[in-house]
């Protein structure tokens, strides 16, 4: 079989991600936890939408009646990563696990993540959306 070869197109150059969109059964309720848990400012609210900002980052909510979690029970493969300062990580690891919340073991194979440095943690929210916590400071 022959291979036809074409010259590469040209690509889009961004700059950034304006935000990104998270899968919820009720972004009002959701809004409230990653507010409540993450520390995230809810900039507004609409029927179907919840405008959330972390530091200068953008995320939204977003109300899907069929919503089905990303990852299979206790996966983490499919999540969302906060950044927090390494001073922020050990309060994180300790207001997670106060709330009962389950740690999470990444799913990158027995040495555990090594995409980036630092420390990370991971959970799933109410709706089972994977979370991680990151202090990519490189400390260890």
């Amino acid at each position: 079989m022959d291979t036809v070869t074409t010259a590469p197109k040209p690509a889009i150059r961004t700059n950034g991600i304006l935000h990104f969109t998270i899968s919820v059964h009720d972004h009002v309720k959701a809004a409230q936890y990653y507010s409540e848990l993450l520390g995230c400012e809810i900039e507004r609210v609409s029927n179907h939408f919840a405008f959330m900002r972390t530091g200068e980052s953008h995320f939204v909510l977003a109300k899907m009646d069929n919503h089905v979690s990303p990852n299979p029970p206790r996966g983490t493969k499919f999540h969302h990563a906060f950044i927090v300062s390494p001073e922020e990580f050990d309060r994180a690891v300790e207001v997670v696990t106060a709330r009962g919340i389950e740690l999470l073991t990444p799913g990158t194979g027995p040495g555990g993540h090594r995409s980036f440095p630092g420390r990370h943690i991971y959970f799933h929210d109410p709706d089972g959306n994977g979370i991680e916590i990151a202090d990519v400071s490189g400390h260890d």
